[in-house]
């Protein structure tokens, strides 16, 4: 095979790109926390009983 024929556009590549872009985004957002839950975790009950530094 030359390299002419290599980089020569075939269909299954675009889907196969289509794929794994989608695979890459969803694997990312699974490890990114809900920004309610990362606000929800501290309330102004908690600021006011959380130890102050000196």
């Amino acid at each position: 095979m030359s390299p002419k024929e290599l980089l020569e556009f075939r269909p299954w590549m675009l889907a196969l790109a289509v794929f794994l872009a989608c695979a890459i985004g969803i694997a990312i957002m699974e490890q990114v926390p809900d920004p309610r839950a990362v606000f929800a975790q501290a309330s102004s009950q908690d600021a006011a009983s959380a130890p102050r530094a000196p």
